[in-house]
């Protein structure tokens, strides 16, 4: 029974560490994805030209101007697009001046007919809520 406890309580606090932050650093959201703005959950495969193997839902960086690298999987059922769209898609880096403190939403914006003008886009910048 303490196990079952213990697993629930684990489950509801998930969420926020999920979006806290550590005071010197930032956090990175990557699981959020809005379909109906055409805004796709990424995969953050490299930081400053470095491979790394970051956490899926999010991570936190140190603060400053970084670069990142993800890949994204496409959900078309709100944003259509010409030719064949599903799959996964590389995008070009992101640079971005990252504040200790604060929560950034990366996301893949396919929102553009043409996917050359498909790009990792920060669409949303929160404080963040103390651990």
């Amino acid at each position: 029974m303490k196990l079952l406890q213990s697993v629930l309580l684990a489950s509801l606090l998930l969420p926020a560490a999920v979006f806290a932050g550590e005071a010197n650093k930032a956090r990175i959201i990557t699981s959020g994805e809005k379909p109906s703005e055409c805004i796709a959950s990424v995969h953050v495969n490299r930081i400053d030209n470095r491979e790394v193997k970051v956490e899926e839902l999010g991570f936190d960086i140190d603060s400053g101007t970084h670069t990142l690298s993800a890949r994204a999987r496409i959900n078309t059922s709100f944003c259509k697009a010409v030719g064949i769209a599903t799959g996964r898609h590389s995008a070009e880096p992101i640079e971005a001046e990252f504040e200790a403190g604060k929560t950034y939403w990366i996301g893949y914006d396919h929102s553009a007919s043409n996917r050359r003008d498909w790009k990792l886009v920060i669409w949303k910048v929160e404080d963040s809520p103390q651990s």
